[in-house]
């Protein structure tokens, strides 16, 4: 009889380790789906919120003030179109496509552009600097038409056909090479009658241009790289995002398509 009842005994004990076990088992389940959930709701909530900080910066001008309201969103399709580029050595891919919009009576330019342009020259006027456009989008016959002018100018000066057309790539390559092609160029108009780098135009477009967006196409400093001659005339639209990071790492457009290709 003793020896039964110690073996009873025995036998609850198990029992009783089996359900503790059981019970620790479910609760640390309960616990760990509570944290895991959590967790994917805090991962979602950031994802929301970096989108929605990142489409709702606002940009600031020359005069210091933020134009609260001023938003721009791009798809992923435009955010690519934004640093897509061409030069003289570099045609622009085959599957490059956009639309225009009339800015003015005469001058067009890529939608992606259009907003952020005005927004520009309608901030410079507030501080005193009038910007007036010469030239948007040229159509493939137009860059065509000119490049052959140079060529041939160049060639009555004496130059070989080689020489002439090395040359004029460099001003207006032919319409496959041609930035203003994509319609996210624009050509500043200087009426001053002195070098444009002297001009209050040019000193608010660089301190205030990549603000909105624009930056310097052909700068001096980087004439190797674009196979282009130097114009500060030219501007191009990159988006702020890109503009800001170009000026901070000191890189022109070719040089920092490469670095994003790079990164990807």
């Amino acid at each position: 009889m003793a020896r039964h009842i110690k073996r009873s005994k025995v036998i609850r004990s198990y029992d009783g380790l089996d359900r503790e076990e059981k019970t620790g088992g479910l609760m640390f389940l309960r616990v760990a789906t509570v944290l895991l959930i959590g967790a994917f709701i805090a991962v979602c909530v950031s994802f929301f919120m970096y989108s929605y900080l990142k489409g709702e910066q606002a940009v600031s001008v020359g005069s210091g003030e933020s134009t609260n309201g001023y938003y721009t969103y791009f798809t992923a399709e435009d955010e690519v179109k934004l640093i897509e580029y061409c030069d003289s050595t570099h045609p622009l891919s085959e599957y490059y496509s956009t639309q225009m919009t009339e800015f003015s009576d005469s001058i067009k330019v890529c939608r992606l552009m259009s907003e952020s342009l005005e927004k520009m020259i309608a901030a410079a006027e507030k501080d005193g600097i009038y910007i007036s456009i010469r030239n948007g989008y040229k159509s493939a016959e137009e860059c065509d038409l000119e490049y052959n002018r140079l060529c041939g100018a160049f060639q009555r000066e004496g130059c070989t056909v080689a020489e002439a057309e090395s040359k004029a790539r460099a001003i207006c390559p032919p319409s496959e090479y041609n930035e203003f092609g994509t319609g996210m160029l624009i050509e500043i108009n200087n009426v001053s009658g002195k070098d444009f780098s002297d001009t209050d135009i040019y000193k608010w477009l660089y301190k205030n241009g990549i603000n909105y967006g624009f930056i310097n196409r052909y700068t001096p400093d980087k004439e190797t790289v674009t196979g282009m001659n130097a114009d500060l005339t030219v501007y191009r639209f990159v988006g702020v995002d890109n503009a800001v990071k170009m000026r901070s790492y000191g890189m022109c457009l070719e040089e920092y398509y490469e670095y994003c290709s790079y990164r990807q």
